[in-house]
């Protein structure tokens, strides 16, 4: 089901990065700030209310060079699958538009109800729909799993996940 990507010798280009943690990906965001080689679009809960309070607002939008290159989509508290996978939505058509040669998704389960560390309740179906937005995506996907801490669901959230993501990669094209 798996296949190792070849080593990749020469300049990617244009990459974009989508940060489904519940937590904004400050440090991610800090990084690429000023930069238009990388558009990053982080989904999380707000930051007025869930860490970090410093970033992750709608506002912050990039800086110089990377003026416009930088999308936070917040969600209030106890947010569901319809507000969080429209967030998916938005962030993917996002990156659709910027036309990355690669995506990179920073893959959190703890927008999951129930997880310790979060105040979203996506279910473990939402993952799945999460999975077949993301790998609609053509291009080069990189995942690389982050926060969930509901131990006892984070497989079975993962699964899903990885169903729906490669039911939408084997899809043909649209």
């Amino acid at each position: 089901m798996w296949r190792l990507l070849p080593t990749i010798s020469r300049p990617l280009g244009r990459v974009a990065i989508l940060d489904i943690d519940t937590h904004h990906g400050n440090g991610t965001q800090s990084i690429f700030y000023k930069r238009s080689d990388v558009h990053f679009v982080s989904v999380h809960g707000d930051p007025n209310v869930l860490f970090p309070f410093y970033a992750g607002y709608t506002h912050e939008r990039g800086e110089g060079e990377g003026a416009g290159y930088n999308l936070n989509l917040p969600l209030p508290l106890k947010s569901e699958d319809p507000a969080w996978l429209a967030a998916i939505s938005e962030g993917m058509t996002s990156i659709t538009n910027y036309a990355p040669s690669a995506l990179l998704v920073s893959l959190g389960f703890d927008p999951f109800k129930g997880d310790p560390s979060s105040d979203l309740a996506v279910s473990t179906e939402g993952f799945r729909a999460a999975g077949e937005r993301i790998g609609a995506y053509r291009g080069p996907v990189v995942l690389v799993q982050e926060g969930g801490y509901l131990v006892d669901k984070l497989g079975e959230n993962l699964n899903a996940f990885l169903d729906g993501f490669m039911r939408a990669r084997n899809a043909p094209a649209r």
